[in-house]
C-alpha cells in the first residue's frame, strides 16, 4: 500500500490518532521542490515498509489547521505517531533511509 491521503482534521483524527501501530504522516505542498525530490523515495518506502507502518499524506496548503496544531513550520515535515501520540519528527529534506532507520528504531 502506498500513501493514504488525509484531507481534513476529522479524517486525521480518525485514521491517525485512533490507529493502533505506527503512523507516518508526511506534510507536503505542490510548490515544494524538496517534496517533489523526496516523493519517489517515500512512495517506495511506503510500499517496502507496508507491514511496519501506515503512511499518510497531508497537503499542508489544504489542511492548514493540522500544521498549526502540530507546529509544522516548514515542509516537508514528517511526523511519526504511535497509538495517537507523536513520537518523533523529521523536518526538511532527508533521504528516505533516515526515515527507514527511525521507523525501525521506533518499532523496536
Amino acid at each position: 500500500m502506498a500513501f493514504i491521503e488525509i484531507t481534513s482534521v476529522e479524517e486525521f483524527n480518525q485514521k491517525v490518532l485512533l490507529k493502533n501501530g505506527l503512523s507516518v504522516v508526511c506534510f507536503w505542498a505542490e510548490w515544494c521542490a524538496p517534496c517533489k525530490v523526496m516523493s519517489p523515495e517515500l512512495e517506495q518506502l511506503a510500499i517496502d515498509l507496508d507491514k511496519e507502518a501506515t503512511f499518510f499524506s497531508v497537503n499542508a496548503d489544504l489542511v492548514k489547521e493540522l500544521c498549526l496544531t502540530y507546529d509544522v513550520e516548514g515542509i516537508p515535515t514528517i511526523l511519526l505517531f504511535k497509538e495517537g501520540k507523536e513520537l518523533d519528527r523529521i523536518a526538511g529534506y532527508k533521504k528516505a533511509s533516515v526515515l527507514e532507520e527511525l521507523i525501525h528504531e521506533l518499532k523496536g
